[in-house]
């Protein structure tokens, strides 16, 4: 397991970041975000599982490439990879 390679864009008042997982079980690991400065998920390829940590109960989102996950701001997660070549693209809200 490693970390997916981050690359961030800004343009003009739209921030977001790209995920490249090059292998099956890479992860941005455990973090969260303050009120209104989460992030909209955009599956582009590949397999991911966007999974809730310290929750009870706790939840997943699994999706394939074309999906669209908005994920709760102020709640820890992490985003594994569920196949080889998985790529994300996250546009951070507010």
């Amino acid at each position: 397991m490693a970390a997916a390679i981050t690359t961030l864009y800004a343009v003009r008042d739209l921030k977001c970041a790209y995920y490249d997982f090059p292998n099956k079980d890479d992860i941005v690991s455990g973090h969260h975000h303050l009120q209104g400065e989460g992030h909209i998920t955009i599956i582009l390829a590949g397999c991911v599982a966007i999974r809730s940590m310290h929750l009870d109960p706790a939840w997943e989102k699994v999706g394939n490439a074309g999906d669209v996950f908005d994920v709760p701001d102020e709640q820890w997660h992490e985003i594994v990879a569920l196949a080889d070549n998985s790529k994300i693209l996250n546009l951070i809200k507010g």
